[in-house]
């Protein structure tokens, strides 16, 4: 197994066990498994209802494991520690399985307290296909992801468009610590942490993201949510040193294009931390009616491209963000209480991601406007009145 605190990951794992497991209750059989044979003969057999309890250990996969057609099913480690519960695929360069979890045409389906590492294509591939439903109501939660070389979470839907309802992504790690070759998809660029498409009511919370990169410093955002996407909530996850920390939508028309139609609608980016890395903090294109609320975005160099909406933009609500760097756009958006500049000591320790603000953020204390829908800050304390601009919120004496 590995050593996850010798690899920096020892505060996602002490989060995890002080944290309430949101792993739903199955009525059906637990089915414990403790080599990867009997692990994808468990996923292959699997009844709905079924918990699939996973005992600690490294399983070297074969193929890719198949949740098809299913219903109400949990799969997770046993221990509650996914560093002592690790999926792996055939590497980060190629080898069976390309994909460790495919989920496909199946509902209610939760899964927990794992690792994925060394995938060429996909940790977990969330697909619609035709003549199956669309996958709906799937969690993620209490896992890590490290050195998937394509996307660590993939989801797709089906041609007929419908939507992929009701998922959650929660207090998972998701990390390389390589970068694609260049000769990979779009000269080594191709790599994202998640890349979701017609999504509805999805949320993306309390995660970290640490270098999703691309070789020439263009990688897709760490959480990329594009292609006719509606209600998505982004809140609370750190990103550090990622080429696009958060994108929504695509500088290009959606895939298979119906015209008229955009990438997201209705989302909202809130109290977020992101120390950027080769490009952009935040990416707004294809969009309508959405809310960038309280985020701090630390770009290394000040001249750095923060914020940058761009591209049918409409109704976009920009307010509270707090940037090193620039704020840029064009179209239809509302700009309210942003602080964006040098910003010179505001940061405890920016570079690893700590955010939160030092007594010398003068410009960013107390001098937000009201926003009741962001009443609390990125660790979860009740903003004050007036309150502080950015994710955090500042406590203590001096303030």
């Amino acid at each position: 197994m590995m050593d996850w605190t010798a690899l920096g990951i020892s505060v996602v794992l002490a989060a995890v066990g002080g944290l309430p497991s949101s792993l739903p209750a199955r009525d059906g059989r637990t089915v414990q498994v403790d080599s990867a044979q009997k692990l994808a003969q468990a996923v292959r057999e699997a009844r709905d209802g079924d918990t699939i309890l996973i005992r600690d250990g490294e399983y070297r996969l074969g193929s890719p494991l198949w949740v098809e057609g299913k219903k109400h099913i949990t799969l997770r480690g046993e221990s509650e520690d996914p560093g002592k519960t690790v999926l792996k695929g055939g590497g980060w360069t190629g080898g069976k399985p390309e994909d460790i979890l495919v989920i496909r045409g199946s509902e209610d389906i939760a899964v927990g307290y794992l690792t994925f590492m060394e995938a060429h294509s996909y940790g977990i591939k969330i697909e619609g296909v035709k003549g199956l439903m669309n996958p709906r109501r799937i969690t993620v939660t209490r896992c890590i992801f490290r050195d998937i070389a394509t996307r660590h979470i993939k989801g797709t839907a089906t041609d007929d468009r419908k939507p992929m309802e009701g998922g959650l992504v929660r207090y998972c790690r998701f990390e390389n610590t390589r970068i694609p070759d260049r000769r990979w998809l779009f000269e080594g660029d191709y790599v994202s942490a998640i890349d979701m498409m017609f999504l509805k009511d999805w949320t993306f919370a309390d995660n970290t993201f640490k270098n999703i990169k691309g070789a020439n410093g263009g990688g897709r955002g760490a959480v990329f949510i594009w292609n006719q996407s509606r209600n998505v909530l982004v809140e609370r996850n750190t990103f550090i040193g990622c080429d696009r920390s958060i994108a929504f939508g695509n500088p290009s028309e959606p895939t298979n294009y119906v015209p008229g139609t955009l990438h997201n609608y209705d989302g909202i980016i809130r109290n977020n931390f992101i120390t950027a890395g080769a490009g952009k903090g935040i990416e707004l294109v294809w969009l309508d009616n959405v809310k960038v609320y309280h985020n701090t975005v630390y770009c290394p160099d000040p001249n750095g491209l923060g914020i940058h909406y761009f591209r049918k933009i409409s109704r976009l609500d920009l307010a509270n963000n707090l940037v090193r760097g620039r704020i840029e756009g064009e179209g239809e958006a509302a700009l309210r209480g942003n602080v964006a500049g040098p910003l010179e000591g505001y940061f405890v320790d920016p570079l690893n991601g700590d955010l939160h603000l030092t007594a010398k953020a003068a410009g960013a204390l107390k001098k937000a406007v009201p926003l009741p829908s962001a009443r609390e800050d990125i660790d979860g304390e009740k903003r004050g009145k007036p309150a502080d601009v950015g994710a955090d919120e500042r406590q203590g004496e001096g303030i």
